[in-house]
């Protein structure tokens, strides 16, 4: 069976991909699922354009990146940032250019929506993979997430991060 991408608007994505997406996020980032987030069976709906990159075969989820309008207060103006999130791969498929493949898409349409810079949460074991599709970690501290003061995920940014305000407070992380 082939590998097709697909890129979905939130409402038009297939629940069978979402539910993988969910059921990847229960094992892998199972501290985001935690009393009634456990039960979830629906991802998050978030105000705007939420654009779901997919790489699939079939109805078998390969890989998965989520690209949220996010309004931050920019340095001089409200700034709306393309936040990537939920970047997978499902164990059998990595090492194949699936997330790559779709970070570059993510990007592209960052940059196509007119959006100045996107920005990502990680843990520093995969800041490599984001710096060689051309990510930047920002200096720690310089994000705080109202939600999560003592997180110490590393924020990386896509672009000219000088848009940002020295200190950058979140309600939440995504």
């Amino acid at each position: 069976m082939g590998i097709e991408e697909h890129t979905y608007v939130r409402p038009e994505l297939p629940s069978v991909i979402e539910q993988q997406v969910l059921d990847f996020g229960r094992i892998v980032w199972s501290d985001l699922f935690i009393g009634e987030e456990s039960f979830r069976d629906r991802m998050h709906e978030v105000p705007g354009d939420t654009r779901h990159f997919v790489r699939s075969a079939g109805s078998l989820l390969v890989s998965h990146v989520q690209v949220i309008p996010i309004e931050l207060q920019g340095s001089d103006r409200p700034l709306v940032i393309g936040g990537v999130s939920s970047v997978l791969t499902y164990p059998p498929f990595r090492g194949e250019g699936h997330a790559s493949a779709l970070m570059r898409r993510a990007a592209s349409h960052i940059e196509a929506a007119g959006l100045p810079m996107g920005m990502l949460f990680c843990g520093e074991e995969t800041i490599p993979f984001y710096q060689r599709l051309g990510w930047h970690t920002l200096e720690k501290g310089r994000v705080r997430v109202q939600a999560d003061p003592d997180a110490d995920d590393v924020v990386m940014a896509l672009g000219d991060d000088r848009l940002l305000p020295e200190r950058i407070s979140l309600e939440w992380s995504w």
